[in-house]
């Protein structure tokens, strides 16, 4: 072979490697790529479990709610103590410890109610939008209860205003629109803060305030005649 084809033959050979080089470095940064995108994962960390019965009991408590104590059982009370701080916190009237109830809960700040009137001594006063009532002591929210007042079927209407109570019965009152537990009557025309009948989570009652019995002895000895019953 001649010299001048044993050139052309290197230069061939070193032009094919050059190649195959080249080739392999264009395609090495995709292999990498794709490696590096298929070991990147995104961790979710897992969400944290719901308070207990008996934690929820103790929040609601300690806020203000109607809860009785820290028992662990989801009795009636507790129930509507969870849908008063659902009501509250303009959350779904579910009465149980849902992921958004759960979450609100733990809030370093929920919602909270300030009294329309902050005067001195107690009074109740009962919120329609929100469907719970209160009592006030010394200007200071003391303890929130579920409620169900008029549904504005008709005359089914409970007034707004502010009442004072003019008597009481100490006993249950079989009325013509139901039967009543210790109704303290605030108008003259029938219309009481009451228990003895279903407290919904959303406006039934025939005008007047209803609350479970248990929350009526909370509030009856406070609501002696006299004693002022603001709904707003």
């Amino acid at each position: 072979m001649s010299r001048t084809a044993k050139a052309l033959v290197a230069g061939s050979v070193a032009l094919l490697a050059a190649a195959c080089a080249q080739a392999q470095s264009a395609t090495a940064p995709v292999a990498q790529t794709v490696t590096s995108a298929t070991a990147t994962t995104t961790v979710v960390p897992p969400k944290p479990a719901p308070p207990t019965v008996a934690e929820a009991q103790q929040i609601l408590h300690d806020l203000g709610y109607q809860a009785r104590g820290v028992n662990g059982t989801l009795d009636d009370e507790t129930k509507h103590a969870i849908v008063a701080f659902q009501k509250v916190q303009g959350l779904l009237r579910t009465g149980v410890i849902d992921d958004a109830t759960a979450t609100a809960l733990r809030s370093p700040s929920p919602k909270t109610i300030k009294p329309q009137h902050a005067t001195a001594g107690t009074h109740l006063e009962v919120d329609i939008a929100h469907q719970v009532d209160y009592t006030v002591v010394d200007g200071a929210v003391n303890r929130i209860y579920d409620v169900s007042t008029g549904d504005n079927t008709g005359d089914r209407v409970t007034p707004l205003g502010d009442f004072h109570v003019y008597y009481q019965i100490n006993f249950w009152e079989y009325a013509p629109l139901g039967r009543l537990y210790r109704p303290s009557y605030i108008t003259t025309t029938g219309i009481a803060v009451h228990g003895g009948e279903d407290v919904a989570p959303v406006p039934a009652s025939n005008g007047c305030v209803r609350m479970t019995d248990q929350s009526i002895d909370d509030v009856y000895p406070l609501l002696h005649p006299g004693a002022e019953v603001l709904i707003f």
